[in-house]
């Protein structure tokens, strides 16, 4: 009797659900740390801030386009549409939130604690989620030549204090892999600094968000002194 029951995708539940140009414009007038919200409880989108979601229960909704892609796409826009590159951005960004919904949420589903716990000790130290994570498949060696995948996610945050300051981290999704992380700092696009981070475990993930709000406050203390 269920032997050929329907598959049921993520992207299913928001089908009568809209990005539309009102939400574009409001991330935008948010600002950094903006982004709009795939809500798996409401099933509809809605832009809001970081600061207000819990990054432990990224389960709940999908982050589906933030401030930092608003403002890497509308030069793009503007170049290849003109004057109807507002309508064009809207559409474009509709249409892939709901092309990536159902990888997203597999990407989600196989993200290490390790992830989730940085994402969490970041938020509490003022950085916000300001992007879409991105999330690829990258080929690493082993020491004996062999070649294998490691899927690698990509978080982008922009300091809650100083806006104009943004971190971000590219980790191993699976921490049991034992790949790195690589951490970057930049000021309004200019790199500060940045350093390789070894998180094998939830608990070094702590002192990894603690060393980039330091780093943060030396770069802002030179700067502004």
């Amino acid at each position: 009797m269920y032997d050929k029951a329907p598959e049921v995708a993520i992207s299913d539940w928001f089908t009568h659900a809209r990005i539309t140009s009102g939400m574009l414009r409001t991330l935008d007038r948010i600002g950094p740390g903006g982004v709009i919200i795939a809500d798996l409880y409401r099933r509809d989108f809605r832009a809001t801030h970081a600061r207000t979601l819990d990054p432990g229960r990224m389960h709940t909704y999908l982050i589906v386009y933030g401030h930092h892609d608003l403002t890497h796409d509308l030069p793009a826009f503007r170049r290849d549409y003109g004057d109807r590159f507002w309508e064009e951005l809207v559409a474009a960004v509709d249409c892939t939130a709901f092309d990536c919904m159902d990888d997203q949420l597999d990407d989600i589903a196989a993200t290490g604690l390790v992830v989730t716990r940085m994402r969490q000790h970041m938020h509490k130290l003022g950085f916000d989620l300001t992007s879409v994570p991105r999330y690829r498949d990258h080929n690493a060696a082993e020491a004996g030549g062999a070649v294998f995948i490691r899927r690698v996610v990509t978080d982008r945050y922009a300091y809650r204090a100083a806006p104009h300051i943004t971190v971000t981290v590219k980790s191993p999704v699976d921490e049991r892999t034992g790949g790195m992380a690589l951490v970057k700092i930049s000021d309004s696009d200019r790199h500060v600094t940045g350093w390789p981070a070894l998180m094998r475990t939830q608990f070094s993930s702590g002192p990894c968000a603690h060393r980039v709000h330091r780093a943060v406050q030396a770069h802002l203390a030179r700067t502004r002194a």
